[in-house]
């Protein structure tokens, strides 16, 4: 699949901002499934100060700093990228034998997912969360077959419920309250993972999503998205979706991965002055033929 992307951000303050420093994860990364053709961003006003690096995770982070009087702040990141299914394995290993290569690496590919198995700072687990996710863990049971029964069981037992959470609603919270979005569902589900020694993770990104008739898509109706990286040793990350209850695919695009979505935030940013703002944003994401 090929899709053009467009991902419009628009801060309209009350009063002026008279500088800000910003750091955007919008310069998608590199991986073996997609392939971006051209990517650009485009920031007003101009920035004083812009560099863009790679951080821990290899995602390409982009600092900058606006040093003019400005009342509108806008980020334009548009692109063209070829995506292809990653296919997953028929069959793996019990998800003990898992948990136990990870306390004893093997390959550098095992020191690299250790990264991902502990606690931060949008991830915290305790014993119920453990205890929901042994009901699909059960002894001796294959990986993949485990983690598709967790990823059914989210997208069963919670109710998709936008508005309902912040961005800092942690996974106690969630099973709790049994409701969410796309994150507090990626969120839960690594939750689980890491509390029974597993290594997964976090993947913010784009989803394009179809329309049920024959009109055509709403320009900006396709979204951000989160869904979850999960590690299995010889083959590497496999990529779950709990939101839509299925392996992420070809309308799953990657820009960004790392332990929680404070690693890969789209944008953020300190800034003097402001006040009471307002926030616009839309993505696009249409496909080519």
């Amino acid at each position: 699949m090929k899709y053009n992307i467009t991902h419009k951000t628009e801060y309209n303050y009350s009063i002026p901002v008279t500088i800000s420093q910003h750091l955007i994860h919008l310069e998608p990364r590199k991986c073996s499934r997609q392939n971006w053709i051209s990517h650009d961003i485009e920031i007003s006003p101009k920035p004083a100060y812009f560099v863009t690096r790679e951080d821990i995770y290899g995602n390409k982070v982009t600092a900058f700093s606006i040093e003019e009087e400005h009342k509108i702040f806008k980020v334009l990141a548009k692109g063209t990228v070829e995506v292809s299914e990653k296919k997953m394995p028929e069959t793996s290993i019990a998800w003990e034998k898992i948990q136990e290569r990870l306390v004893n690496p093997e390959t550098p590919e095992d020191i690299e997912a250790s990264m991902f198995l502990y606690p931060s700072p949008l991830v915290i687990f305790d014993g119920s969360i453990k205890k929901y996710a042994l009901k699909s863990f059960t002894d001796g049971r294959p990986f993949i077959e485990a983690v598709l029964d967790l990823n059914n069981r989210i997208f069963n037992d919670f109710q998709y419920a936008p508005g309902s959470t912040r961005i800092g609603t942690l996974p106690a919270e969630v099973l709790r309250d049994r409701k969410g979005v796309c994150q507090d569902f990626a969120h839960f589900m690594i939750a689980c993972l890491r509390s029974l020694g597993l290594s997964c993770g976090y993947i913010s990104g784009y989803l394009h999503t179809r329309r049920e008739n024959e009109q055509p898509k709403l320009i900006g109706a396709d979204a951000t998205h989160a869904w979850v990286f999960a590690y299995l040793p010889e083959v590497g990350f496999l990529e779950f979706d709990p939101t839509n209850n299925c392996v992420a695919g070809e309308e799953h695009i990657i820009v960004g991965r790392g332990r929680d979505f404070g690693d890969v935030s789209p944008l953020k940013g300190v800034i003097t002055g402001g006040g009471p703002h307002t926030l616009k944003v839309a993505v696009n994401v249409e496909e080519i033929n």
